[in-house]
This record gives structure tokens, sequence and C-alpha cells, in this order.
């Protein structure tokens, strides 16, 4: 793939929603179907959320129980995505249009992840998780995020891994999720 084009990736979305509020996923949904009508989605929550809790997700969007960590929900999301790229959105947050378009003009190949430049913070390890974008077979090749233990350390070790496996970091400027 060159470098600076437009490329259709035709991207998922997956959902951490560990608090299982409603209202904060509805906005998250409704902005993904009016923006990527064609785009699948499901949200992620703990694995502590009551069976009604579910039920009423669900009812929403497919929903699917992690653990209790972040890693874990997005290590569950990444078993489950259905898309080849995949936003990591965190509930509440209200997704721009045509991020899918930004972000591809910086993809090189399935072995990028692409974040966001938030609060001046450039680095992988200390960026936010909201506009996270993963490519399916990289996230299997690399293995899974450690469920357990401080999330940036936990991002450190994943992120040692993933530079093993030829994976380039790139944070892109502009392009924060909401």
């Amino acid at each position: 793939m060159k470098l600076y084009r437009h490329k259709d990736i035709n991207c998922g979305f997956i959902i951490l929603c560990p608090e299982q509020k409603i209202a904060l996923l509805q906005a998250t949904v409704n902005s993904i179907k009016s923006r990527y009508p064609n785009s699948p989605y499901f949200c992620v929550t703990e694995q502590n959320a009551s069976d009604e809790d579910i039920s009423e997700l669900n009812k929403i969007c497919r929903c699917y129980r992690g653990k209790s960590t972040f890693s874990s929900l997005i290590n569950c999301g990444m078993r489950h995505a259905r898309s080849g790229w995949n936003f990591i959105v965190c509930a509440g947050a209200i997704v721009r249009p045509r991020m899918d378009i930004k972000f591809s003009y910086f993809i090189e190949s399935e072995k990028d992840v692409l974040y966001p430049i938030s609060e001046n913070k450039t680095h992988f390890v200390e960026a936010t998780l909201n506009g996270l974008l993963l490519n399916k077979n990289m996230w299997r090749e690399v293995g899974e995020m450690e469920e357990e233990g401080d999330f940036e350390w936990v991002k450190t070790l994943w992120a040692l891994s993933a530079i093993q496996n030829q994976v380039k970091f790139k944070a892109i400027a502009n392009s924060k999720i909401c």
C-alpha cells in the first residue's frame, strides 16, 4: 500500500463500555450509525456486569463480556472483531466523520498501529485509547495484551512485542475521535 493515498479500509468499531452506562453507549452508537452506516460495531463491558445490564446493552448493540481491565476489554473486542481494521472507542465519544479516510492516508501495511495525538501525548504508551486503530491480522500475530497490571506497563510490554514483529506505531495529528 502506498503511503499518503486514500485506501478503503472498511473499518469497524469496538466500543469500550466498562461501566454499562446506557446513555453513553447510545450516544456513541448513534454517531457511528449516522457517520459510518456500513461499519460493524459492538461493545465490550466488564465481566461483573449483571445479566440485566447485558440485556440492556444488547438492545443497543451486540455486547461481549471482557474482564475488569482496559486491556482485557480490548483483547475481547479484537477476538470478536469482524473487520480487518478496528477503531477502539470509549462509550460516550461522539465519533467524528471521515476518520477512516484520514487514518487511511497513513497506512502502509497491516502492521501499522495508528492513534490520535491528544493533549500533546505522542507516544503510544501514554496516548489515549479513544481512536486507536488496530488491524485484526496484526493483532493475532503480535498476541494479546497482558490483562493484569498497570495499563501503561501493559501497553509498553505489548508495544515491545509488536516492534519485534515489525509493527510501526504512528501518532496522527488533528485526529481526535470526538
